[in-house]
């Protein structure tokens, strides 16, 4: 009995701090069904409450007959005479028998209707296209519309549609987006679609929720959801490239990228527009991480990423191309150059949304410096 209220509790407190965390707490920005930032996600909250609502009366209810049965046990363990024997009792019987297949009934009704609603192929006509690439680890976006492609974060405009065309380069994923939509499965050789509206402006979190090897847990992403005309700003100045310096340590960087390699992977406007084994670079000092989400974009992290890449980010596919730390130093600062030409995103965004814990942070400095 006191196991049983002891798990209640832990339930109910788990929810409720859950709660708490996500709103005393926002710059934990953990992903979370909680909070919905997009009619979808709200719908997917509604049907988790239900559950968890009916789950609770549930197990109040068992809880109450055991604990009933358990007192009536040992007021009467005395007794000396053996206690009527039941053999069956059909109308208990078929009461909780019925009773479970009425809630199951209702959590399907309840189910269905929203898969009907919710399904990618359910968007409206005029919802944003997005192509969604996931790959070993990290994302890439390509809007076919305006031509623009980025990584590892999805910006779109605040009530307007967005339907996600979702595939896998590799491996299997999973495209999460808790405060937008449910998950989509990404299997290899499929299209998968997923559609929203988002309705609150700001940053925020998502994941990969499908194992898919060393670095699941690191395959993680932001969505950036503007108003429309800050959107129709980002997306304009998307399609333009950055406005490069001619700051000797960077124009240095410039020619490292280069020279090192790097444009053999990472596409850059103005450089090159067709090699995109790595994410596409042309905009990358505007955004608001490094390593698909696990590195708040500042000179320092751009610089360990670089030079220590496998170990913030365990079997990431960029090779360690053995910079010094000058090497390193030049190449970031050549990257913050590429910006997006007259648009600060950290404006748009605001401050208080870019507040981040840089969880890796620690692992990378630890031993390697």
């Amino acid at each position: 009995m006191k196991r049983l209220l002891t798990l209640l509790s832990a339930l109910v407190l788990s929810v409720s701090s859950s709660v708490w965390a996500q709103e005393a707490m926002p710059f934990l920005n953990a992903p979370s069904v909680l909070g919905g930032a997009s009619p979808n996600a709200r719908e997917v909250e509604g049907l988790f409450w239900w559950v968890i609502g009916l789950s609770v009366i549930v197990l109040i209810v068992v809880v109450a007959f055991l604990g009933a049965a358990i007192v009536r046990g040992i007021r009467e363990r005395n007794i000396s005479e053996e206690p009527p024997q039941i053999h069956g009792n059909v109308v208990l019987e078929v009461t909780w028998t019925v009773i479970p297949l009425l809630i199951l009934a209702f959590l399907l009704v309840l189910t269905v209707n929203s898969i009907y609603r919710l399904s990618g192929y359910a968007a409206p006509e005029e919802a944003l296209e997005v192509n969604v690439y996931g790959q070993q680890f990290w994302w890439e976006f390509q809007y076919p519309e305006s031509g623009v492609i980025t990584a590892n974060e999805l910006v779109v405009p605040v009530g307007q549609p967005v339907k996600l065309n979702l595939r896998s380069r590799d491996v299997m994923h999973s495209f999460w987006l808790p405060q937008f939509a449910g998950k989509t499965d990404l299997v290899p050789g499929n299209h998968r679609v997923q559609w929203f509206t988002p309705d609150e402006e700001g940053l925020f979190y998502g994941q990969c929720a499908e194992l898919c090897g060393d670095s699941h847990a690191n395959m993680r992403l932001r969505i950036v959801a503007l108003a429309p005309e800050e959107y129709a700003q980002w997306e304009q100045a998307a399609n333009m490239p950055a406005e490069v310096s001619s700051e000797q340590l960077v124009q240095q960087g410039s020619q490292l990228f280069i020279s090192k390699g790097c444009v053999n992977c990472h596409a850059v406007q103005g450089v090159n527009t067709y090699n995109r084994v790595g994410p596409d670079l042309s905009h990358i000092g505007s955004r608001t991480s490094i390593g698909a989400g696990i590195l708040a974009n500042n000179h320092d992290n751009m610089v360990r990423w670089l030079r220590y890449t496998n170990v913030v980010k365990p079997g990431v596919r960029m090779p360690n191309l053995g910079l010094s730390q000058e090497e390193a130093e030049a190449i970031t600062t050549y990257l913050s150059e590429l910006t997006l030409p007259n648009v600060d995103m950290a404006a748009m965004i605001g401050e208080d949304a870019l507040e981040d814990i840089d969880f890796q942070q620690a692992q990378v400095l630890g031993g390697n410096e």
